[in-house]
């Protein structure tokens, strides 16, 4: 029998400049935490955690099993630290998460030995039965719903396990184990910003999403009480101010969100807060209220100003749907992101022109990415089955060619081939990259203090200010061309 508790749970790099903290592991900490385990988070995108470190840790804390949740472009990453683990602690078993390898279990297996489980779907009830499983010196885990394994050189896939029905019997995530000082959530004002979640699910079937590959398609919300508390425990405990709720959607439940509205303004606490909402799930009634509870901006999926396109992407809104509700929080003084995309099924360069059309008047801070086909989407499933993808290194699956040096989109199209696709990118980008500054950062953000910390002398500290001056160029070129 294994005496250890401990419990390893590793976030690898990744190239995205704007850090979050791991929620999921955060969750997963809690969780385990509370049947009885003794986790620590490393996140290794956090100043101070390197690779030489992991040998001392694994050392010191001589953990039972080591997690490793990972995106797509974790990937390669992950390999190595999963193999590094095993060369300095064979003892130590390795488990992997997250939206990749739920998608590509069986594969992630055969491509990776060090790997020893793979927890497929919500990771908390699977992951704490195969850690009692290990611990009691149990080898047989073919009860244990939602895991991946080897067994006598066979890969042996469980059935999945149900999604958790009550979201609020979880714990509260395991904040202190994560500096939350050193990561970087977007905030339009100055001072720490804590990510939320609010739900897990999200009924949409937009073809390019591969959330429901750990939520599912169910939307299982918290309720407003639960959250109310979570933002209570962080306001005495870290003087919390700001929040961003970083799940799906919140506006899928009117009443849930006006009685979260309701406390948040009865509780006399001036919070700053932030959501993503689906354009067609918005009313005046909802925006006024999130207004006056603290809310001050909303990101909203536009993905495209031609109709045809969202349609192909199984997007779900009209036109109508997106000018209502920029209009609408303009008139009422909230925020609003508007996210875009190129090189999406069934796009030409007329429909990037529809979509700088659509936002040209009501677009505030309009971010733009390219369409990505991730595991387990509808749209890598359709893009491997008509030979559009054009890239297998999963590494550099990301949505913008400011995240890579030499970067290529993933896929093509029937209409745009990858050059078309990044020029596509810069057009867009061009229209609204000076109107996206003066929304964070103001009319004269040139000479905003925030502005010139954020954008231009932490470029030059982590080394961008050439990748972004050769985007200033890009941008102008694409404009001019198109």
């Amino acid at each position: 029998m294994v005496t250890s508790t401990n419990v390893l749970l590793i976030y690898p790099k990744y190239t995205y400049p704007r850090k979050s903290p791991p929620m999921g592991l955060a969750y997963l900490a809690a969780y385990i935490r509370r049947e009885g385990f003794n986790p620590v988070i490393v996140d290794f995108n956090i100043d101070g955690c390197s690779e030489k470190e992991l040998p001392r840790l694994l050392k010191e804390y001589a953990p039972l099993a080591a997690g490793i949740s990972f995106m797509t472009n974790q990937y390669g990453e992950s390999l190595r630290l999963a193999e590094l683990i095993k060369r300095c602690s064979n003892l130590t078993r390795v488990v992997a998460g997250g939206p990749h390898v739920s998608a590509l279990s069986c594969e992630t297996l055969k491509e990776c030995p060090a790997i020893d489980f793979i927890v497929t779907g919500e990771g908390e009830i699977t992951f704490i039965e195969l850690l009692k499983a290990i611990s009691n010196g149990k080898e047989d885990f073919a009860n244990i719903s939602g895991l991946s394994f080897r067994c006598r050189g066979d890969i042996v896939q469980n059935q999945p396990r149900d999604l958790i029905k009550d979201i609020n019997s979880l714990p509260f995530p395991a904040w202190d184990l994560i500096d939350t000082r050193k990561y970087s959530v977007f905030s339009i004002k100055k001072g720490l910003t804590f990510a939320l979640l609010s739900s897990r699910g999200c009924p949409n079937h937009c073809i390019f999403c591969d959330s429901h590959t750990i939520f599912g398609r169910r939307f299982r919300p918290r309720s407003a009480k639960n959250i109310f508390l979570e933002v209570l425990f962080l306001r005495k405990t870290y003087r919390m101010s700001q929040f961003d709720f970083v799940d799906d959607t919140i506006t899928l439940d009117k009443r849930r969100v006006l009685d979260l509205c309701a406390l948040l303004k009865g509780s006399g606490i001036p919070f700053t807060w932030m959501a993503n909402a689906r354009a067609n799930t918005l009313d005046g009634e909802m925006l006024k209220a999130m207004k006056e509870s603290g809310c001050v901006r909303i990101d909203i999926g536009v993905e495209s100003g031609d109709p045809s396109v969202r349609r192909m992407a199984k997007k779900g809104i009209t036109d109508e749907d997106v000018i209502r509700t920029h209009r609408l929080a303009k008139e009422l003084g909230v925020q609003v992101g508007s996210f875009v995309m190129v090189g999406n099924l069934g796009e030409t360069m007329d429909s990037v022109r529809m979509t700088a059309e659509l936002l040209k008047d009501i677009g505030e801070d309009v971010m733009v990415s390219i369409a990505c086909p991730f595991p387990g989407t509808e749209l890598y499933k359709i893009a491997k089955e008509k030979g559009y993808l054009r890239v297998t290194d999963w590494s550099r699956y990301v949505t913008s060619p400011t995240y890579l040096r030499g970067y290529r989109p993933i896929m093509v199209t029937d209409a745009m081939d990858q050059n078309k696709i990044v020029n596509a990118y810069y057009y867009l980008h061009s229209f609204f990259v000076k109107r996206k500054f003066q929304a964070r950062y103001g009319k004269h953000f040139f000479i905003n203090p925030f502005f010139i910390k954020e954008y231009l002398f932490r470029s030059a500290v982590q080394g961008e200010s050439l990748r972004k001056a050769s985007m200033f160029f890009k941008l102008v070129k694409a404009r001019i061309g198109s």
